[in-house]
């Protein structure tokens, strides 16, 4: 099947009407629609249903149209490694971070990247922690900045620790507990707690966490995984508590309007790592991104050997 002809199914999926699709690929509408005729002829049957308001994907054309968007996607990938190489940049680094290094250090990072620009691209990702580590291993990244303690078998990935990071209870800059130190935890007992990284098992309040603090009645309401920002938001409003890494919410608490809660218990520490499969830790980009991680991590955060 002609890939012009599948790129084009997938146009017009994306935007759902012919006629928009054919304005969009500066084609006649009766081209496009002699482009569907062919595509029926070879599939045997109907890859559009025409409705009131557009056309929609049959069974078949959804799978066709996906083919297509693969298509798509390899062409743009194509002109922009053509335009890298015409601006001199050699490669691109494929990066992950997870949600909540996100939300808080690796913005400032990049931005400072920015105002000193290295030679290859970025490309940058952000998922939770369990996504991030099956990309590395299907060659989709080259490094991943994530919990250095992921609860997984993780063969041929090689990873070092680069700080040192704990949990705490977090609450609203308002809320009677916030700043407060010497806390039972029994106290937190009838707040709404938010499960934050529940997809990824790691920063999430598990069964275990919650009978180390001596709350086994106490469940999460609410489970969030991929976006922070909305956990800071639910405690700055509501009578709610989370379970985050100390000093990355911490760092961020004026921003976010939250704060810690000195409780009576230890939490578990949740260390973070930088991730690379082993072919690609030698590579010129990978030693350049570290180094530059590494500064700005020296001038903005405790090292690993730190005291927390």
């Amino acid at each position: 099947m002609d890939p012009k002809h599948l790129m084009q199914l997938a146009i017009i999926v994306e935007l759902g009407s012919v006629t928009k699709a054919a304005r969009k690929l500066n084609l006649t509408q009766p081209t496009l629609s002699r482009t569907v005729k062919i595509i029926e002829d070879r599939a045997g049957g109907a890859v559009l249903r025409r409705g009131r308001y557009g056309v929609t994907a049959t069974e078949i054309g959804a799978r066709l149209a996906a083919e297509g968007r693969a298509i798509l996607r390899s062409s743009e990938q194509a002109q922009v490694a053509v335009q890298e190489w015409r601006n001199g940049l050699v490669g691109e680094l494929r990066v992950g971070v997870g949600p909540m290094l996100a939300a808080t250090l690796m913005g400032d990072f990049f931005a400072e990247t920015i105002q000193n620009p290295p030679s290859y691209s970025l490309k940058l990702h952000c998922e939770v922690a369990a996504r991030l580590a099956k990309r590395l291993r299907d060659d989709e990244l080259d490094l991943a900045i994530i919990p250095y303690e992921l609860d997984r078998q993780d063969d041929g990935l090689f990873r070092e620790r680069i700080f040192r990071e704990h949990l705490s209870i977090f609450v609203g800059a308002e809320d009677p507990l916030a700043g407060k130190t010497g806390i039972a935890p029994q106290e937190l007992a009838q707040y709404n707690w938010i499960s934050v990284g529940a997809i990824s098992g790691l920063f999430d309040i598990t069964r275990e966490n919650l009978d180390w603090l001596g709350l086994p009645t106490v469940t999460p309401g609410i489970e969030i995984s991929g976006d922070v920002t909305m956990t800071f938001r639910m405690l700055e409003k509501t009578k709610s508590c989370a379970m985050m890494p100390f000093r990355l919410a911490g760092r961020y608490q004026e921003r976010y309007r939250v704060a810690p809660v000195g409780l009576t218990v230890e939490l578990p520490s949740r260390n973070f790592g930088l991730w690379s499969t082993m072919a690609s830790r030698d590579r010129p980009g990978v030693v350049d991104f570290i180094e530059r991680l590494n500064r700005y991590l020296a001038k903005t955060i405790s090292r690993p050997g730190d005291a927390i």
